[in-house]
């Protein structure tokens, strides 16, 4: 390989870094490749941008102070603080347009609006930030009802072992989405508790996030890996929270929630939301497909075709007792 890339090097110069980035990428576990593809395909991408960008003289010290901050979001207001804080004269506008030529800052959908690319990604390089729009959109409409929800949330929180596929957001349904975040998946689903702050993001809370699955299950898309995460999500939870996102929704969503806590090892909350209503009878609630063979749980009345993994012998213990 290294041979070569030798040879290349004399025709191309920007080979080198061709061959380094292939010789890296075959040391990597294979099953490590997938994990972050947003960045992978940046780095291919990108690669022909991975050179040194200059640094003029009347921008080095604007440049510098973005380098000690770190933002991971850039606007003209931002840039006029930052020139201000300096005693720099300088209008935001030029400073911007010179930035971007240059490549230090890198062009969103969202109108002003960009990304810094520091010095250590060595080019025009995007930081794979998924949220990056979100960001952009929420700093010029920091009203708009939007949270990260479903399978991102659980990223977000920590509980999940790798990111989603694509990233789900939710907007409630009388709100056209901005343009910039039409790129997501969104879902309509709206929780009675605040969203919760996480990397400057606002994302559904736990309890938000086990309700919501229980009243509409098709609409979260990862059941196979939910018994990886669903204990530690479900060690988190409030009683007095989970009772208030659960008010006033029907007894199905009652009924799954119960029956998705107990999975999650939860026996005592729900216990305590069985004191509140009694699903017997009314039944059944299915957590999967209708038509999907399933596990009916009798404590919940839950007939269960996507958490078959888990031990059922507690929410099927004496009834009678």
């Amino acid at each position: 390989v290294y041979k070569r890339q030798a040879l290349r090097s004399r025709k191309d110069p920007r080979s080198s870094v061709n061959g380094a980035v292939f010789v890296c990428i075959r040391l990597i576990p294979k099953n490590m490749l997938s994990f972050y593809p947003t960045f992978w395909h940046n780095i291919f991408k990108e690669i022909p941008k991975m050179t040194a960008r200059s640094v003029p003289s009347s921008l080095a010290p604007i440049i510098e102070e973005l380098e000690l901050r770190q933002p991971k979001l850039v606007t003209k207001a931002y840039l006029e603080a930052l020139l201000k804080d300096r005693g720099m004269s300088l209008r935001p506008d030029e400073v911007t347009h010179r930035l971007q030529i240059q490549g230090w800052l890198l062009s969103l959908k969202t109108k002003d609006a960009w990304e810094f690319a520091p010095a250590s990604r060595a080019g025009k390089i995007g930081s794979g930030d998924p949220f990056i729009e979100l960001r952009a959109t929420l700093y010029h409409r920091p009203e708009l009802p939007v949270a990260v929800a479903h399978e991102s949330a659980v990223w977000l929180h920590g509980f999940a072992r790798r990111p989603p596929e694509k990233d789900v957001i939710s907007i409630p349904s009388h709100i056209d989405p901005p343009p910039a975040l039409k790129g997501f998946r969104i879902t309509h689903l709206q929780g009675r508790l605040d969203p919760v702050q996480i990397d400057q993001l606002p994302i559904w809370s736990v309890e938000t996030l086990i309700v919501l699955m229980g009243e509409r299950p098709r609409s979260y898309r990862t059941w196979p890996t939910v018994m990886e995460w669903l204990g530690d999500a479900t060690s988190k939870i409030d009683y007095d929270l989970i009772l208030k996102e659960l008010s006033n929704r029907g007894m199905a969503t009652w009924a799954r929630t119960g029956y998705i806590l107990e999975a999650g090892g939860r026996e005592d909350l729900g216990d305590k939301i069985l004191q509140q209503f009694n699903p017997s009878g009314k039944g059944p609630f299915y957590l999967g497909p209708r038509k999907s063979p399933g596990k009916v749980d009798k404590r919940w009345d839950v007939r269960d075709s996507v958490l078959l993994n888990r031990d059922v012998s507690i929410s099927n213990r004496n009834l009678n007792k």
